[in-house]
């Protein structure tokens, strides 16, 4: 946010209630103070994505792929992690520098070649392969969610329900309470989902395609039984952080409503180690 002119000393004491202001040297002059503010600096990631979760704005999908910093693919000014990911993403492009690399004898960063990130990223492949140790299949059916989690902004926990016109309930009696892991479901079936959305986050179902693996989220795995039934037939992960929402991805779960998945708890080698009895909170 720019501020300009008189508005500048009329609104300037307020403003720097609220955040910082910098001046402008470049744009200031002895007529005028430009003073530039930057309210969300002082913010933490954590912070920062709490913001975007409750507000609904879309954000870029490169930070669902890992990316710390959204730029240029393979950008030379990107860190490492994000290179060695970037070029896991796109191996092709990776492929590409690196023979022109090679072709015209420079590296493509005085401190990092890109044939070195290459192997980097080959490496980080092989060692998240073999870093889940575990996956347990939870159950098969189409994906829904009890309605209060929407109304709660909760997004906690979902059901499958399967059978001929897909009534009966998917039970979680044999689900691991109380082991940590991702929760994600791999797509079997697809078809147009009726769901209106969440109006208020702008997020509305998208069709998935089949074979897709969508992680819901991760955390600690809990279940909820239904008081009719008596067993559980609902099943989530509750998280790390004991925030109050979104504890699984609302928009990962638009991608999977109403689609029949298998959902699967994915336990790698450092959450095995964390597992313990006790149940997690659930609404």
């Amino acid at each position: 946010m720019i501020a300009r002119g008189e508005n500048s000393t009329r609104n300037g004491i307020a403003l720097r209630q609220q955040a910082r202001l910098s001046r402008g040297e470049a744009a200031s002059s002895g007529r005028r103070t430009v003073d530039t503010w930057l309210p969300i600096h002082d913010w933490t990631e954590t912070q920062v994505w709490q913001r975007i979760h409750a507000s609904g704005v879309p954000y870029h999908p490169a930070y669902d792929q890992g990316m710390t910093r959204l730029s240029c693919s393979l950008c030379v000014l990107a860190s490492r992690a994000d290179l060695v990911r970037a070029a896991q993403l796109r191996p092709e492009l990776a492929a590409e520098y690196a023979e022109l690399e090679a072709e015209i004898g420079h590296r493509f960063r005085n401190d990092l070649s890109m044939a070195e990130i290459i192997t980097a990223a080959e490496q980080a492949a092989t060692a998240g392969h073999t870093e889940e140790t575990a996956t347990i299949e939870l159950g098969q059916g189409q994906l829904w969610w009890p309605r209060f989690e929407r109304q709660s902004d909760r997004y906690g926990t979902v059901f499958l329900l399967t059978g001929p016109d897909a009534e009966d309930y998917v039970s979680f009696e044999n689900a691991p309470v109380g082991q940590p892991g991702r929760l994600v479901a791999i797509v079997v079936e697809t078809r147009r989902s009726e769901h209106c959305g969440d109006i208020a986050r702008s997020l509305a179902p998208v069709t998935p395609t089949v074979g897709e693996e969508i992680t819901l989220g991760a955390g600690t795995l809990f279940t909820d039984t239904d008081a009719d039934l008596g067993i559980p037939t609902a099943v989530g992960l509750a998280p790390d952080d004991n925030r109050d929402a979104d504890w699984l991805d609302p928009r990962a779960l638009y991608r999977c409503h109403n689609q029949t998945v298998r959902l699967e708890l994915r336990i790698s080698s450092h959450t095995n180690k964390r597992a313990h009895d006790t149940r997690p909170r659930a609404a």
